[in-house]
């Protein structure tokens, strides 16, 4: 008769200690969802401002080895990724493979490397014809991000200006660059633009830190700085509201004070006057703000 006593006051005891314990869960959660999350708090940092421009890298220069004359490639003397010097041979054509003519091989025009093999021995070419190379040499001694900037952007970059490079095909490494050319007119769209039609100028950026996981004609994002300040206050966008032409904050008591900002950029405020570092304000509430079209 005693057991059952005993695990009945056992099942009490356990159904004390949960009862407790939600208790004190209770009030853990309670405190883990105050007011703090809606806070943030001024911090000294580095703020840039950018353009994002799309673009396409290339080699320093180029040279397509195309057929002189329609006729049969007779002799290729480079194999694919070999370097080449200046006047090195690179491919012979003739107009009959029966032989009997005299062959003067096309010559490398620079040093570089073969970086397409795209024909065979044997095999017939045309002149003048969409497809006809027959192999490439590029000088990948420096490699170029060739990019068009919208006219509303190319008033921020300057030459000399810093850039960041993001290739496609290399998702996890960003690469440094510095603007090397900025064009003086806009790039022709045809014999006549429309009203309204996009204006832009080419930019050409050197790659500095250029590796082999680098190739030409990969497409790249392009972070163009055009503004970087250091150890400057920052205050995220959520947590600054405006109204007529003036900047405020409502700090962590529920005081609004005025604040006067300077740089911005897509994600927070340089705050120049009004607060100081460590303070902390309120996240606005959004749901809160009057709907300009009611």
């Amino acid at each position: 008769m005693k057991l059952p006593l005993i695990k009945w006051a056992l099942v009490g005891m356990s159904a004390a200690l949960v009862a407790g314990n939600h208790s004190l869960l209770g009030r853990w959660l309670s405190s883990t969802n105050s007011n703090d999350t809606n806070l943030g708090e001024v911090k000294r940092g580095e703020l840039v401002q950018r353009v994002t421009v799309a673009g396409m890298l290339m080699p320093l220069r180029r040279a397509i080895i195309a057929p002189p004359y329609s006729g049969y490639v007779k002799k290729i003397f480079v194999t694919l990724g070999e370097r080449v010097t200046a006047g090195m041979p690179l491919v012979s054509v003739v107009q009959s493979l029966r032989g009997g003519e005299e062959v003067y091989p096309m010559l490398a025009p620079f040093d570089g490397e073969v970086v397409q093999v795209l024909k065979t021995e044997g095999e017939y070419v045309e002149t003048g014809k969409d497809g006809n190379a027959i192999a490439r040499v590029d000088d990948l001694t420096k490699l170029i991000v060739t990019s068009d900037v919208p006219e509303t952007d190319v008033a921020k970059i300057r030459r000399g200006g810093e850039a960041l490079i993001k290739a496609m095909a290399v998702p996890k490494h960003a690469y440094h660059g510095i603007i090397r050319d900025i064009a003086i007119a806009a790039k022709e769209k045809g014999n006549w633009n429309r009203a309204g039609d996009p204006v832009e100028f080419n930019v050409r950026i050197e790659v500095l830190d250029k590796d082999r996981d680098l190739r030409p004609g990969m497409s790249c994002l392009v972070d163009i700085i055009t503004e970087k300040r250091t150890n400057v206050l920052l205050l995220p966008h959520e947590y600054v509201q405006k109204k007529d032409e003036v900047f405020f904050v409502t700090l962590a008591d529920g005081t609004k004070r005025t604040v006067r900002v300077g740089l911005r950029n897509e994600s927070a405020f340089e705050i120049l006057d009004g607060l100081i570092q460590g303070d902390r304000v309120q996240m606005v509430d959004f749901a809160a703000l009057p709907d300009k079209h009611s």
